[in-house]
């Protein structure tokens, strides 16, 4: 079978990690990488594979079968459809877009041509991920009461250099990390109804949020509640936790609770907590703990040989545009109940 050729838009670290990995797996190959940045011209170098600042000029020139999208949210739209009108299927890194008029606009113009929307929310392709799903799904946990949420780190300060990240609509943690969070809420506990927010600029003094106080409620009932921060040293992170990311350190805390009826469960340590006899039940009588054991796999890695059954028509997208969609629409409604003080009820 030959290797699915993929093109990487983008050029900067996240698009460098995508270029590695395309490079270093069997099943595809990199044909090229564009960005209008020519200082990225090192990266194709490293590589070796040409390097264009035209995306046509590559789409032409290379015709390659898919394309990962790694630019900030708001050139999504216009890149994605360049690429649909070469018939060529994408991968977009997360959020999809940074407005839902232009989340649809990638999904209207790869209907039209027939191509296939991979967003990438790696964590669903996360082992972890999918047996907490599978926990809260199958009823292991009884009904699902609450579940809480840390998100706390520090952003080294040379994040914050880059331009875009300090100002809106692309920067802020909501839609650059918590989009993420919101994502895995709704792939392990349904759709979120409502959400109510407040943020706070003070660490850093920028335009965009650096901390955040979210609650959350769900068509089941449930309630949710998400503490982030990206400002303050602290070991509660899904990337510190989970080890998904080896750029950050690792510690070995959990950053998730999900509270059920009948049990709970410890996110990522797996750790399930319930009453020894399930007839003497109460504050009183002693609670067990025990862990399922889940094999580790790098989501990232797991989600690029998705996308290439995706272009070979093999499988359908995990997270498809109308997906992604929903999770982008928490997302903004986190922004719009800050910017409003109000809860703001999801359609």
């Amino acid at each position: 079978m030959e290797p699915v050729r993929l093109a990487v838009v983008g050029g900067g670290d996240n698009g460098s990690k995508h270029a590695r990995l395309v490079s270093s797996q069997s099943g595809c190959s990199l044909v090229g990488i564009c960005d209008i940045d020519s200082r990225c011209r090192s990266v194709a170098e490293r590589f070796g594979v040409p390097f264009y600042q035209d995306l046509e000029a590559l789409l032409d020139e290379r015709n390659p079968d898919g394309a990962i999208i790694v630019t900030p949210a708001g050139t999504h739209a216009s890149i994605a459809e360049d690429c649909t009108r070469a018939a060529v299927d994408i991968l977009v890194e997360k959020p999809i877009a940074d407005t839902l008029p232009t989340a649809q606009r990638i999904v209207q113009s790869a209907d039209e041509a027939g191509c296939q929307v991979l967003v990438g929310h790696q964590r669903r392709h996360n082992p972890l991920v999918c047996e907490a799903r599978t926990i809260v799904q199958d009823g292991t946990l009884g009904q699902l009461i609450v579940v809480s949420m840390l998100w706390t780190l520090l952003k080294p300060a040379d994040y914050y250099k880059v331009d875009w990240r300090c100002r809106r609509p692309d920067g802020g943690p909501v839609l650059i990390n918590l989009v993420h969070e919101l994502d895995i809420l709704r792939f392990i506990c349904g759709e979120i109804r409502q959400v109510y927010a407040q943020s706070a600029s003070k660490a850093r003094g920028l335009e965009v949020e650096d901390s955040l106080s979210i609650t959350l409620s769900f068509h089941t009932g449930a309630l949710g509640s998400i503490l982030a921060s990206d400002a303050t040293p602290s070991p509660w992170s899904y990337e510190s936790a989970s080890g998904e990311n080896p750029m950050y350190f690792r510690t070995t805390q959990d950053c998730y609770h999900f509270l059920g009826s009948h049990a709970s469960l410890a996110f990522p340590t797996m750790e399930l907590w319930r009453y020894a006899d399930p007839a003497q039940a109460g504050w009183q009588h002693p609670l067990e703990a025990s862990r399922r054991k889940v094999a580790r796999a790098d989501p990232l890695a797991l989600q690029l040989e998705h996308f290439c059954r995706v272009v070979r028509r093999e499988e359908s997208p995990v997270v498809g545009g109308r997906d992604a969609m929903r999770s982008l629409a928490v997302a903004l409604a986190v922004l719009e109940s800050v910017d409003r003080n109000v809860p703001i009820v999801l359609d």
